[in-house]
């Protein structure tokens, strides 16, 4: 994770996709970065009791910020002194490797096929807190790795080190990856990119999530152009829970 444009090149009305820019650790007094401190406090506010440490995050289609979502959301909870491990399970179209600036080489896959030591698949990354696995050589059998009993035991091994383990997966609506990965998940949360998905298949996609009895924690609102400030446009990250 490093800096390599200013805010208003990355915000500037067009969604440009570099992972590597974590707007919490550049512009730490931004808009954004306060809007995703209120996501912090309200999943503080909903994991009291810490049932929620394996976390999902899914949205309806593609490109509705996920990535960097959770991206920069790790690196909030790193922040305040929170052990954090990243795991790519877009095994179709991964892009965590992105955020770390690596190849996306000798990962998840790797391990779960047995050519990596599980000693060699989670990574230390350059922030306080964070580690990250990322997915590795690519598979056709995807549903099969999703199934695997060597991946939940993973999961479950990671959940024991951790504070937080985040699940960065497919959406909902275009491949039935998510509703394999929520077996493992203690919640899921759901993103809501502005004027990408159309409202009827947000609600199909919360459907199918509440018909496979999957805990939605909460919702996101995502990418929503902001014309305030020194900042011109930008993304706005809002919250609401489900109850």
């Amino acid at each position: 994770m490093k800096r390599n444009k200013t805010i208003n090149e990355l915000f500037n009305g067009e969604r440009i996709e570099r992972y590597d820019y974590l707007v919490t650790k550049e512009q730490p007094l931004s808009y954004v970065s306060e809007s995703f401190q209120k996501v912090i406090i309200n999943l503080d506010y909903a994991n009291i009791d810490g049932n929620f440490k394996v976390i999902q995050f899914t949205s309806t289609l593609a490109s509705e910020g996920k990535t960097t979502f959770i991206s920069n959301f790790s690196y909030l909870l790193g922040q305040k002194g929170k052990k954090v491990c990243l795991v790519d399970l877009d095994l179709r179209k991964p892009k965590l490797h992105r955020v770390f600036n690596v190849t996306n080489r000798l990962g998840l896959n790797d391990y779960l096929s047995g050519k990596l030591e599980i000693k060699d698949l989670v990574r230390p990354s350059d922030e306080v807190g964070i580690d990250y696995n990322i997915s590795g050589e690519k598979t056709s059998a995807v549903v099969n790795v999703l199934e695997a009993k060597k991946l939940h035991d993973l999961i479950q091994n990671l959940k024991e080190q951790y504070d937080y383990v985040l699940l960065d997966t497919p959406p909902v609506i275009a491949v039935s990856d998510a509703l394999y990965v929520a077996k493992i998940a203690d919640g899921v949360i759901f993103l809501v990119a502005q004027n990408i998905a159309r409202k009827t298949l947000v609600r199909e996609a919360l459907q199918t999530l509440q018909n496979n009895k999957v805990k939605v924690i909460g919702t996101v609102l995502t990418q929503v152009n902001l014309k305030t400030g020194e900042y011109g446009y930008g993304y706005d990250y809002s919250y609401k829970y489900e109850e």
